[in-house]
């Protein structure tokens, strides 16, 4: 073979996986930690991921023999003093072509006294050299979670008024600059806890239990109602399982 033909095979195929890394979302996708492992989110570097995220066999929103995970922050300064993890691996993608308008979970908040308010970011090309081709976005609306709240059934709305730019750098020089930019080719999903839209978060002490993350369409009859879609399980439902 040629050295022009070698050199030609090798661009088509890192063409190809690129092309594959870029749709690796599809609609349907479910991580529900059953398999025992963290299913490639992470907190940071692998020492602050393994000492600070759990999956945890037992207790999920199905009861016994329902792994979930759980995710600990110790409110230092440092990295694992937020609760902010994410993934990019399986959650990247073209969100748009996929079909994809919202992100569903079952959240839990351990904590006896910390109120949490949780938020999806996406990260369509910032990076380091702030070249940036989407930019940085997160939910305008936050799932509000009491102390010790109990399984909550929860929906992030992706649609593009419902995301807000916001800075991904320490700086806050670099923002979201192209929302649809950013849907077509997600380069890091996250979770984070902060009052107001971001992309770090803040530092807290709690604990969050995590189950169920699911890509799905935004049903059109919860689309009409806009920005700020947020669906959490019955209280009656709670309730019921309590008695």
């Amino acid at each position: 073979m040629s050295s022009i033909t070698a050199q030609t095979t090798i661009l088509l195929s890192l063409l190809l996986l690129q092309s594959g890394a870029t749709r690796a979302i599809s609609i349907g996708q479910i991580d529900s930690f059953g398999d025992g492992t963290l299913q490639d989110w992470r907190m940071g570097i692998p020492a602050v991921t393994n000492s600070h995220m759990t999956n945890i066999a037992d207790g999920g929103p199905a009861g016994t023999g329902d792994n979930f995970l759980q995710v600990v922050a110790d409110g230092t300064s440092v990295s694992g003093g937020r609760l902010t993890f994410f993934n990019r691996l399986q959650w990247t993608g073209d969100y748009t072509a996929a079909g994809i308008s919202a992100i569903t979970m079952d959240l839990k908040n351990f904590s006896s006294s910390e109120a949490l308010n949780l938020r999806l970011a996406i990260n369509g090309g910032f990076g380091p050299s702030f070249n940036m081709t989407g930019g940085v976005f997160a939910t305008s609306a936050s799932i509000s979670l009491d102390s010790d709240s109990g399984w909550t059934r929860a929906v992030f709305s992706l649609l593009p008024g419902d995301l807000i730019a916001v800075s991904g750098s320490p700086g806050g020089n670099a923002t979201g600059n192209n929302v649809q930019a950013t849907l077509a080719n997600v380069l890091e999903l996250r979770l984070l806890n902060s009052a107001t839209p971001d992309w770090n978060g803040l530092p807290v002490v709690a604990t969050l239990g995590i189950d169920n993350i699911h890509a799905v369409p935004l049903p059109p009859a919860l689309a009409l109602f806009g920005s700020g879609l947020i669906v959490f399980l019955t209280r009656w439902r709670k309730q019921k399982l309590q008695t």
